[in-house]
């Protein structure tokens, strides 16, 4: 199962995946910013949801599942919930989005281009076969619950503030046509979502999926941060993005 769902949306070794704790609180000190991030790792295909919290007001990246969950996280960082962000519109992004949505009247950011992926539950296409997905899907798999709140337009170039620290919205197509990454200079941390992984990148066959702009969004938008940012990505541990500019086999073999 494990290897079939990275095959799908990750293009990551599978053994990335296995190294990721379920929770995790970090403290992040730079430039004077004080944060707190924990990242939970939910859902079947086993999807990281980031809770970053400053001056008392958190960010949820990808509602991934459990709003439970994710509620108990921010509560630890003693943290109100103030808005919710989509890298992408992908049904193991957004289990939770509803739930969360209506449980703290948190406005929904998602790309432009990937709002008619969230309309439809961020589901996969039907001609994806039996053997492209988990084994066991049929037991687990239920679509997303539709989300009711209207979510907001976020655009390139945007920058979306959560307590004292801004987070800049960087549009990376290629794994979805609204793939999105969030990038805070001020704390040298980029959420990535699907588009970048440690030593891997999205996946770029589903319907929607483009793999030259892929690459184009990596070297263009990514790979042009300073090296000593740290990745945050959709699946799997984090990485820096000196370390994938040196050693991503995937990019590496389309130069």
């Amino acid at each position: 199962m494990a290897a079939r769902s990275d095959r799908i949306l990750a293009g990551c070794p599978l053994p990335a995946w296995c190294t990721v704790p379920g929770q995790r609180i970090i403290t992040l000190l730079q430039r004077g910013l004080t944060s707190m991030l924990e990242t939970l790792t939910l859902g079947p295909l086993q999807t990281n949801c980031y809770v970053y919290a400053d001056a008392g007001e958190a960010m949820v990246v990808d509602a991934a599942a459990d709003a439970d969950v994710i509620l108990a996280a921010a509560g630890r960082l003693g943290a109100r919930i103030r808005l919710i962000v989509c890298t992408h519109a992908h049904f193991d992004h957004i289990g939770a989005l509803d739930a969360l949505a209506r449980e703290t009247a948190a406005p929904v950011y998602v790309h432009s281009e990937d709002i008619p992926l969230l309309a439809a539950g961020g589901l996969l296409p039907a001609n994806l076969t039996e053997d492209d997905l988990p084994g066991d899907l049929p037991s687990w798999f239920v679509p997303p619950p539709s989300l009711s709140a209207t979510p907001i337009a976020i655009t390139d170039g945007q920058h979306l503030p959560v307590g004292r620290a801004d987070f800049e919205v960087l549009h990376t197509p290629g794994h979805t046509p609204g793939s999105c990454c969030l990038y805070c200079p001020e704390q040298a941390i980029l959420f990535s979502g699907d588009t970048l992984f440690r030593l891997g990148v999205g996946r770029a066959d589903l319907p929607g999926g483009d793999s030259h702009a892929l690459l184009r969004s990596i070297k263009r938008r990514l790979f042009t941060l300073p090296d000593a940012t740290v990745v945050y990505p959709g699946h799997g541990p984090s990485t820096s993005i000196g370390l994938e500019k040196r050693r991503n086999p995937f990019v590496r073999a389309s130069v």
